[in-house]
This record gives C-alpha cells, sequence and structure tokens, in this order.
C-alpha cells in the first residue's frame, strides 16, 4: 500500500434566493455528515465571506468550504463523490445553488507560522517551508 496524500478541495459556493437560512442548515449538517463518511474524506471547515477583503469588487461567492481528504488513490475518492451524487446517497436540495466552484489541490510545502519564521531570512524561510520535500 502507497503512503497516504493530503488534499483540500476547495468549495466555492451561494444559497439559492431567499434560502439561506436552509442551506446553512443543510450544508452544515446534512452534506458534512454526507461526505465525511466517504472514504479519505477526514475532516472541514465551512467559511462565510468577510466583510473585509483585500481586493476590491465584488465577490461572486458567499460561502467557502475547505474538506481535508487523505488518500493513497485520489481517482477512487472522486469516483465516489460522483456516484453518491448520482444516486442519491449525497443528498441535495433546492437551497443549494447548482452554480458552485470546486477545486482539489494537494499541498507544496508544510503550515509555516508567523512564529517560525520571525527573525529569519528568506532562504531560512524556504528551508522551512519545506518545498523541495515537496516538489524537487
Amino acid at each position: 500500500m502507497s503512503e497516504k496524500k493530503q488534499y483540500s478541495m476547495v468549495v466555492f459556493s451561494n444559497h439559492t434566493k431567499g434560502l439561506e437560512r436552509e442551506y446553512l442548515e443543510w450544508y452544515a449538517g446534512q452534506h458534512i455528515h454526507d461526505l465525511l463518511r466517504i472514504p479519505g474524506y477526514v475532516g472541514c471547515k465551512f467559511y462565510e465571506l468577510s466583510d473585509k477583503q483585500l481586493s476590491e469588487g465584488e465577490q461572486k461567492y458567499k460561502y467557502m468550504i475547505i474538506w481535508d481528504i487523505e488518500t493513497d488513490d485520489i481517482d477512487s475518492v472522486t469516483k465516489e463523490i460522483k456516484r453518491r451524487m448520482d444516486d442519491g446517497s449525497t443528498v441535495f436540495i433546492p437551497a443549494f445553488d447548482s452554480a458552485y466552484f470546486d477545486v482539489t489541490m494537494s499541498p507544496i510545502t508544510k503550515y509555516v507560522t508567523s512564529k517560525e519564521i520571525e527573525g529569519k531570512s528568506v532562504e531560512e524561510v524556504l528551508e522551512i517551508s519545506e518545498l523541495n520535500k515537496f516538489v524537487f
């Protein structure tokens, strides 16, 4: 068996107009319940768009969830979520606007904190990030 790799699936979405409460309760309850039962899905955190943004202009999505995935076979995890969406075992409701956007990413550095890099040079920060361990 090969080593499990970490992935993050980030999903940006909105509620259907007039159905925000239903959307939030479904997402934070039913949808998390359904997806965290899929082998490989290990955790998640649900976010709402902040009032303060670095970039000006209108934001397309009000909500984001980050799903943490650990697997040695990301293709099988992807196939399983698609299967469950198709057969209805992953429940969707009219309050979920189907014009969502998702992307699955894999880390190329370790998690780096401000404490770790305090007083360090750029070269030292590069070493702390362990980029070479992940990419090269």
